[in-house]
């Protein structure tokens, strides 16, 4: 699946961009490591980290000390909070963030919605089938499993029916249900709910959208779950993930749009492009690069390979081994297909530790803000999306061609750069 500009744009001025080029017009945050988009991208820009140690602990080898694990979490608004209140609280800063970002304003709600990605079950199904598949009769746990799935349908079902309003409501945000769409799933699921809403933007079902992700790998069970299949980073365990925590929204809009409600556009959005894998990390199969490269050639038509120019990639790349060779194996074939394969790379986990669903989004931000305080260095930007589950996605973010006209300017609506 693929969706994205007809053609790319010239370096020269902004009316040589087609009008139905999709524009980012507001970005919205939150993180350990900044309450805000502005802050959030300058720390990951400086460096900065903040940890925090966990309940859980493990022996150390060497010293048969207790040591803490150690994550990213964003004590000052989800500390005491757990599952649907505490991805609540993060959606709501980072979609405050927005709302003061784009200057939306209240008539233009009517044509706008908003499409949000919240953390899939495949954690949770995984973790039940390692530690009760071999320890059952298969009788037993296609009972447990059955189970499982029903309360799992159930709690979707409320989370479906409770979430966006409450959030949107916090917001004073009145968007018409019709317009309000879910997706859960991992990082690359992203890529979907882009061109999904890339798609209501082209037909103009809509004329503007929120897309946006939130999770939390600190949370409760999320945090035991992954520490005990083996996914995290501990001092026994050299490679592996931090968890961590974060929510991200990017407001969309079509060029043409944009500029006929004076919004300022912060950079254009390119080809969008999602593919799946054989297996999941857990299922047995090999995993290649074969589909993450499919997901990157489709951002990459022939006819535009010779102009478009790709100096820096964002990359989930989160210290995991499989997925680091995975990641590995692509730049393989993209070298032998002469696509972008040495340029520089961000990744985002190094600064917000494993973040899942939020990934994409936050790529998105990363990106916007390097171009607005130019140190993108880059034309254009490559976020991949790896994954642990199915989903591989890949998608072009591209600076705006004036934005050397526009230095110095003061901005229509929202707060300044």
């Amino acid at each position: 699946m693929s969706t994205g500009a007809s053609s790319t744009p010239t370096r020269s001025r902004g009316s040589a961009v087609p009008a139905n080029t999709i524009a980012i017009t507001g970005l919205g945050m939150v993180s350990a490591i900044g309450s805000d988009v502005t802050s959030s991208c300058a720390s990951a820009r400086a460096g900065l980290t903040r940890w925090r140690e966990f309940d859980i602990q493990e022996t150390d080898e060497d010293t048969l000390e207790a040591v803490p694990l150690k994550g990213q979490e964003v004590s000052s608004l989800t500390l005491g909070f757990e599952g649907f209140a505490r991805l609540l609280r993060l959606g709501d800063a980072a979609l405050r963030d927005l709302m003061e970002h784009s200057g939306l304003e209240r008539p233009a709600f009517a044509q706008t919605g908003i499409h949000l990605q919240l953390p899939g079950t495949w954690l949770e199904e995984v973790h039940l089938q390692e530690s009760l598949l071999d320890q059952l009769p298969a009788e037993e746990y296609e009972r447990i499993h059955r189970g499982f799935d029903t309360e799992r349908n159930e709690k979707r079902e409320q989370l479906m029916r409770r979430f966006l309003p409450e959030l949107l409501a916090l917001n004073q945000l009145p968007l018409a249900p019709r317009t309000q769409v879910y997706a859960f799933g991992g990082a690359a699921t992203f890529t979907q709910v882009l061109a999904r809403a890339v798609e209501a933007l082209r037909s103009r079902a809509l004329e503007r959208c929120i897309v946006g992700g939130i999770d939390s790998w600190v949370d409760g069970e999320t945090l035991t779950q992954a520490y005990e299949m083996g996914l995290l980073r501990t001092l026994n365990r050299p490679v592996g993930r931090f968890p961590g925590e974060a929510a991200a929204f990017v407001l969309l809009e079509r060029l043409d749009s944009a500029r006929a409600r004076g919004a300022r556009v912060e950079a254009l959005l390119g080809p969008v492009a999602s593919t799946v894998e054989a297996g999941h990390r857990f299922s047995g199969s090999p995993l290649t690069g074969a589909a993450l490269f499919k997901a990157i050639t489709a951002c990459f038509p022939e006819e535009a390979r010779q102009t478009e120019e790709v100096d820096l990639s964002i990359v989930n790349l989160n210290g995991d081994e499989l997925r680091s060779r995975e990641y590995g194996y692509t730049l393989v074939r993209l070298q032998e297909a002469g696509l972008p394969a040495s340029s520089r790379r961000w990744y985002v986990p190094e600064h917000f530790g494993e973040i899942g669903a939020a990934t994409g989004a936050v790529a998105i931000c990363m990106g916007v803000r390097g171009f607005m305080r130019r140190y993108a260095r880059s034309p254009s930007i490559l976020v991949s999306l790896l994954d642990d589950e199915l989903p591989r996605g890949a998608f072009l973010i591209r600076d705006i061609p004036w934005r050397e006209d526009e230095a110095g300017a003061t901005a229509p609506h929202g707060r300044q750069s």
